[in-house]
Protein backbone atom coordinates (compact mmCIF):
# COMPACT_ATOMS: atom_id res chain seq x y z
CA UNK A 1 0.00 0.00 0.00
CA UNK A 2 1.36 3.43 -0.93
CA UNK A 3 1.18 5.91 1.91
CA UNK A 4 1.87 9.09 -0.03
CA UNK A 5 -0.86 10.91 1.93
CA UNK A 6 0.47 9.77 5.34
CA UNK A 7 1.09 13.03 7.27
CA UNK A 8 4.32 11.78 8.88
CA UNK A 9 6.06 10.32 5.83
CA UNK A 10 7.93 12.47 3.32
CA UNK A 11 6.16 12.51 -0.04
CA UNK A 12 7.81 11.30 -3.23
CA UNK A 13 7.88 14.88 -4.50
CA UNK A 14 10.33 15.69 -1.68
CA UNK A 15 12.89 13.36 -3.30
CA UNK A 16 12.26 14.49 -6.88
CA UNK A 17 14.90 17.25 -6.65
CA UNK A 18 18.70 17.38 -7.14
CA UNK A 19 20.74 15.65 -4.44
CA UNK A 20 22.47 18.86 -3.33
CA UNK A 21 19.03 20.32 -2.57
CA UNK A 22 17.57 17.26 -0.88
CA UNK A 23 20.62 16.47 1.26
CA UNK A 24 20.58 19.53 3.59
CA UNK A 25 16.78 19.30 3.71
CA UNK A 26 17.07 15.77 5.15
CA UNK A 27 18.83 17.03 8.27
CA UNK A 28 16.47 16.91 11.23
CA UNK A 29 14.18 14.41 9.50
CA UNK A 30 13.52 11.05 11.15
CA UNK A 31 14.78 7.78 9.67
CA UNK A 32 12.42 5.02 10.79
CA UNK A 33 13.34 1.35 10.31
CA UNK A 34 11.20 -1.65 11.18
CA UNK A 35 12.91 -3.88 13.72
CA UNK A 36 11.01 -6.88 15.01
CA UNK A 37 7.50 -5.87 16.12
CA UNK A 38 8.35 -2.17 16.32
CA UNK A 39 10.49 0.53 14.75
CA UNK A 40 13.82 2.15 15.54
CA UNK A 41 13.89 5.88 14.86
CA UNK A 42 16.75 8.35 14.67
CA UNK A 43 17.22 11.99 13.71
CA UNK A 44 19.32 12.45 10.57
CA UNK A 45 22.37 14.60 11.43
CA UNK A 46 24.86 13.91 8.62
CA UNK A 47 24.46 13.17 4.90
CA UNK A 48 26.38 13.31 1.63
CA UNK A 49 25.02 14.22 -1.81
CA UNK A 50 26.02 12.35 -5.00
CA UNK A 51 24.85 14.39 -7.93
CA UNK A 52 24.85 12.15 -11.01
CA UNK A 53 26.93 10.66 -13.79
CA UNK A 54 29.27 13.68 -14.01
CA UNK A 55 30.14 13.36 -10.30
CA UNK A 56 33.27 11.18 -10.22
CA UNK A 57 32.53 10.11 -6.63
CA UNK A 58 29.08 8.82 -7.61
CA UNK A 59 28.52 5.16 -8.53
CA UNK A 60 26.54 6.33 -11.55
CA UNK A 61 29.72 7.80 -13.07
CA UNK A 62 30.54 4.29 -14.31
CA UNK A 63 27.13 3.84 -15.93
CA UNK A 64 24.14 1.68 -15.20
CA UNK A 65 24.97 -1.76 -13.79
CA UNK A 66 23.12 -4.42 -11.82
CA UNK A 67 24.49 -2.79 -8.68
CA UNK A 68 23.43 0.77 -9.55
CA UNK A 69 20.11 0.08 -11.31
CA UNK A 70 18.07 1.43 -8.39
CA UNK A 71 19.75 4.83 -8.73
CA UNK A 72 18.42 5.15 -12.28
CA UNK A 73 14.85 4.39 -11.18
CA UNK A 74 12.19 6.57 -9.58
CA UNK A 75 13.01 8.78 -6.58
CA UNK A 76 11.96 7.85 -3.08
CA UNK A 77 13.64 4.43 -3.07
CA UNK A 78 16.45 3.07 -0.91
CA UNK A 79 19.74 2.34 -2.67
CA UNK A 80 21.73 -0.11 -0.53
CA UNK A 81 25.14 -1.45 -1.52
CA UNK A 82 28.01 -3.35 0.09
CA UNK A 83 31.59 -2.04 0.36
CA UNK A 84 34.74 -3.99 1.24
CA UNK A 85 32.56 -7.08 1.35
CA UNK A 86 31.37 -6.20 4.85
CA UNK A 87 29.75 -2.75 5.21
CA UNK A 88 26.30 -1.87 3.88
CA UNK A 89 25.51 1.74 3.00
CA UNK A 90 22.04 3.33 2.92
CA UNK A 91 21.34 5.93 0.26
CA UNK A 92 18.08 7.63 -0.70
CA UNK A 93 17.43 7.90 -4.44
CA UNK A 94 16.56 11.44 -5.51
CA UNK A 95 16.06 13.52 -8.68
CA UNK A 96 13.67 12.58 -11.53
CA UNK A 97 13.76 9.02 -12.83
CA UNK A 98 16.67 8.43 -15.19
CA UNK A 99 18.89 11.03 -13.48
CA UNK A 100 20.94 8.84 -11.07
CA UNK A 101 21.46 10.88 -7.92
CA UNK A 102 21.39 9.81 -4.29
CA UNK A 103 21.99 10.96 -0.72
CA UNK A 104 24.08 8.81 1.64
CA UNK A 105 22.89 8.71 5.25
CA UNK A 106 26.06 8.97 7.37
CA UNK A 107 24.83 9.44 10.94
CA UNK A 108 21.74 9.50 13.15
CA UNK A 109 21.01 10.91 16.58
CA UNK A 110 19.17 8.15 18.50
CA UNK A 111 15.68 8.99 19.72
CA UNK A 112 15.10 5.93 21.90
CA UNK A 113 16.52 6.15 25.42
CA UNK A 114 17.97 2.64 25.21
CA UNK A 115 20.00 3.57 22.12
CA UNK A 116 22.75 5.45 23.90
CA UNK A 117 25.46 4.59 21.36
CA UNK A 118 25.31 6.89 18.32
CA UNK A 119 24.58 5.56 14.84
CA UNK A 120 27.83 7.22 13.75
CA UNK A 121 29.17 6.24 10.33
CA UNK A 122 27.17 4.73 7.45
CA UNK A 123 28.41 1.16 7.97
CA UNK A 124 27.71 1.17 11.70
CA UNK A 125 24.32 2.73 11.06
CA UNK A 126 23.24 -0.04 8.69
CA UNK A 127 24.59 -2.79 10.91
CA UNK A 128 22.74 -1.53 13.97
CA UNK A 129 19.51 -1.04 12.03
CA UNK A 130 19.70 -4.37 10.20
CA UNK A 131 19.81 -2.76 6.75
CA UNK A 132 21.39 -4.95 4.07
CA UNK A 133 21.55 -5.48 0.32
CA UNK A 134 18.14 -7.21 0.35
CA UNK A 135 16.64 -3.82 1.29
CA UNK A 136 17.79 -2.24 -1.97
CA UNK A 137 14.90 -0.60 -3.87
CA UNK A 138 12.66 -0.43 -0.77
CA UNK A 139 9.97 2.21 -1.29
CA UNK A 140 10.55 4.97 1.27
CA UNK A 141 7.10 6.39 0.64
CA UNK A 142 5.18 3.24 1.46
CA UNK A 143 4.65 1.12 4.54
CA UNK A 144 7.83 -0.93 4.17
CA UNK A 145 10.84 -1.51 6.37
CA UNK A 146 12.49 1.88 5.75
CA UNK A 147 10.83 5.27 5.67
CA UNK A 148 11.65 8.91 6.41
CA UNK A 149 9.32 10.98 8.56
CA UNK A 150 8.95 14.76 8.48
CA UNK A 151 10.70 15.48 11.78
CA UNK A 152 11.81 19.03 12.50
CA UNK A 153 14.35 20.61 10.10
CA UNK A 154 16.93 22.84 11.82
CA UNK A 155 17.46 26.54 11.06
CA UNK A 156 19.90 27.13 8.23
CA UNK A 157 22.58 28.56 10.54
CA UNK A 158 22.93 25.12 12.19
CA UNK A 159 23.86 23.43 8.89
CA UNK A 160 27.46 23.05 7.75
CA UNK A 161 28.72 21.88 4.35
CA UNK A 162 32.15 20.27 3.87
CA UNK A 163 33.90 17.98 1.36
CA UNK A 164 32.70 14.39 1.39
CA UNK A 165 34.64 11.73 3.27
CA UNK A 166 36.71 9.01 1.60
CA UNK A 167 36.44 10.23 -2.01
CA UNK A 168 40.03 11.30 -2.68
CA UNK A 169 39.94 9.25 -5.90
CA UNK A 170 37.30 11.57 -7.40
CA UNK A 171 39.76 14.13 -8.87
CA UNK A 172 38.23 17.61 -8.93
CA UNK A 173 35.11 16.28 -7.20
CA UNK A 174 36.93 15.26 -4.01
CA UNK A 175 36.68 18.80 -2.64
CA UNK A 176 33.07 19.48 -3.65
CA UNK A 177 31.24 20.69 -0.49
CA UNK A 178 28.52 18.04 -0.70
CA UNK A 179 28.60 16.68 2.85
CA UNK A 180 26.04 18.33 5.14
CA UNK A 181 25.83 17.99 8.90
CA UNK A 182 24.49 19.70 12.00
CA UNK A 183 26.87 22.16 13.64
CA UNK A 184 28.32 20.95 16.97
CA UNK A 185 26.21 17.77 16.99
CA UNK A 186 28.16 15.05 18.85
CA UNK A 187 26.61 12.27 16.76
CA UNK A 188 28.21 13.45 13.49
CA UNK A 189 30.79 10.95 12.22
CA UNK A 190 33.37 13.01 10.34
CA UNK A 191 35.60 15.98 11.13
CA UNK A 192 36.41 17.48 7.72
CA UNK A 193 37.12 21.21 7.57
CA UNK A 194 34.14 23.54 7.25
CA UNK A 195 33.69 24.88 3.74
CA UNK A 196 30.76 27.24 4.31
CA UNK A 197 29.84 30.13 6.55
CA UNK A 198 26.98 29.69 9.04
CA UNK A 199 23.66 29.90 7.25
CA UNK A 200 25.12 29.30 3.80
CA UNK A 201 25.40 26.21 1.62
CA UNK A 202 28.14 26.00 -0.99
CA UNK A 203 27.01 23.89 -3.92
CA UNK A 204 28.94 22.81 -6.98
CA UNK A 205 27.26 24.26 -10.04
Amino acid sequence: MDLESHPEILLRSFYERPADRVAPDLLGRILSVRSGPGRVRGRIVEVEAYVGIHDLACHAAKGRTARTATMFGPPGKAYVYLVYGMHHMLNLVVAPEGDPQAVLIRALEPLESESGTPYRGPGVLCRRLGIERADDATDLCGGGKIRVETGMPPPSEEILSTPRIGVDYAKEWKDAPLRFCLRDNRHVSGTRAIRSEPGGHQRLR
